[in-house]
Formats: C-alpha cells, sequence, structure tokens
C-alpha cells in the first residue's frame, strides 16, 4: 500500500469517525429535548392538577351528564370553560411536539391525553365550537378524528344566551 493510499485510508476514517461523533450528538441532544419535553410537561401537568378542587371534580363528573349541564350557571361554564382551555394547551403541546419530532409517536397516550370520543362529552361539545377557534389546525383535525361524527353530541345549551341573561341580570340588579 502506498503513502497516498495510507493517507486516502485515514482520511476516510476520520470523515467517517467524525459522522458517527455527530450522529451520537445529535442523538444525545434528541434524548435531552425528549426529557425536557417531558419535565415541562410534568410539571405543568401537576400544575393543572392542583387548580382542581371539589367544585372542579364535580364539573367534570357532570360534564358527562346533558341533564346536569342544562342546569349549570354561567360560573359553571365559565370554570370548566377555563379548566377545559388548560387542558386542551396541554393537549395541543403535545401533539404539536409529537408532530415535530420532539416526543415519539405514542407520547399522548402516555401522558394521559388520548382523550377517546371526547366530542360525546355534553359539556366539551357544547364549548368545541369556541374552543376550536383558538386551537391550531392539526389539534383541531386530531381532537375532531377521536370521535366519528355520528357520536358527537348535539348540544341545545345556548350559551350565549345564558350569558346575556346572567350579565343583564346582573346590571339590572
Amino acid at each position: 500500500m502506498s503513502g497516498k493510499d495510507i493517507r486516502e485510508t485515514v482520511g476516510l476514517l476520520a470523515v467517517v469517525a467524525g459522522l458517527v461523533f455527530v450522529g451520537l450528538e445529535i442523538r444525545q441532544g434528541t434524548i435531552a429535548s425528549q426529557a425536557a419535553a417531558y419535565q415541562a410537561i410534568g410539571i405543568a401537568t401537576s400544575e393543572w392538577h392542583q387548580y382542581i378542587d371539589r367544585r372542579m371534580d364535580r364539573l367534570f363528573t357532570e360534564a358527562s351528564y346533558p341533564e346536569a349541564i342544562e342546569r349549570w350557571t354561567l360560573g359553571d361554564w365559565e370554570s370548566y370553560s377555563r379548566a377545559t382551555t388548560a387542558d386542551l394547551r396541554m393537549f395541543e403541546t403535545i401533539h404539536l411536539q409529537t408532530d415535530q419530532g420532539l416526543l415519539p409517536a405514542d407520547a399522548i397516550d402516555r401522558l394521559g391525553y388520548a382523550w377517546g370520543p371526547i366530542l360525546s362529552v355534553p359539556a366539551f361539545a357544547c364549548l368545541w365550537p369556541r374552543l376550536s377557534q383558538g386551537v391550531g389546525e392539526s389539534a383541531r383535525i386530531a381532537i375532531e378524528a377521536m370521535t366519528p361524527d355520528e357520536d358527537r353530541f348535539q348540544c341545545h345549551v345556548d350559551l350565549q344566551a345564558l350569558t346575556d341573561e346572567t350579565v343583564l341580570e346582573g346590571l339590572a340588579g
């Protein structure tokens, strides 16, 4: 083997070693990014759960009963809406990070955000027309794909009328 061949072989090995090193660094960066994402989601979820009190527990239970939500006050709807919006933001964050490859494809399931047919839950379905306007398209599509059209709850609660009635009643009193 000539000196030129040796130099070319050494050069090729150096390039391969450099590529292996870069690949390992990228892998380590990805692992660190995933760990940071999971940690941030875990902290946010924990903080969200600290917000949930007996009243919110009751509202989340009643959310599945059409007869119960028909009796909700504007305050009940506002509380449920705020908590649902916060939960929706977590779903959207996880969904986005999954789409970007930062989190694995099963992250939504593993982190407890595989809600199943969420649009069959009466209270969520009543809020969805408004909530859907504030989420990204891919998250909206993912949420709507969870519930077949025929299984979606058809809301009969007029939230705008309830708001108007409550606000105007408060102004008159």
